[in-house]
């Protein structure tokens, strides 16, 4: 009688370390699921994020064609403005433009008649050390027109290029 009980013991013991193995695996299982359901929201905060942040610049006006008090020109950017943008930006820096743009790369490039580059905003996120600190990096491209009245009124093609890090 003494060994039947103690065969039961042994099995129920059995049966509770495969029922807590189950539910260590079933524990795993959710956290590495929580896990990668977090990267992919993260992921997909940072590319609206990067959206966002290429509207705004695109509805900057600052930046925008215009002409006088008519309406700015859809998806154009102004040059004349773009080289003047520098001066703006080291004056308003701190109180307005990192509000907006946060960590990012902005920046416009041409690509007919010239070659050139205009960089806007450049803040990458680092460390103390000056290593790069992010772990999302979310490019988006913005196909706009160039406009040119230095010598005389130039039309180019070129993009809008904003990089936003997480």
């Amino acid at each position: 009688m003494n060994r039947k009980a103690q065969m039961q013991m042994m099995e129920t013991i059995g049966v509770l370390f495969i029922f807590f193995i189950l539910v260590l695996f079933g524990i795993i299982f959710y956290f590495k699921y929580q896990q990668i359901a977090l990267q992919e929201k993260q992921e997909e905060l940072v590319a609206a994020r990067a959206m966002d942040t290429t509207l705004q610049t695109l509805f900057l006006p600052e930046l925008q064609c215009s002409r006088g008090d008519s309406e700015p020109y859809d998806n154009c950017v102004d040059l004349a403005k773009v080289r003047a943008w520098n001066e703006t930006m080291e004056r308003y820096y701190e109180d307005y433009y990192f509000n907006l743009f946060s960590y990012s790369r902005i920046y416009v490039q041409e690509v007919y008649p010239g070659n050139s580059t205009w960089m806007l905003y450049d803040n990458e996120k680092v460390d103390s050390d000056g290593n790069p600190n992010w772990e999302f990096k979310e490019p988006t491209f913005f196909v706009v027109t160039l406009r040119d009245e230095m010598n005389k009124l130039v039309y180019g093609f070129g993009y809008l290029s904003v990089e936003v890090y997480s």
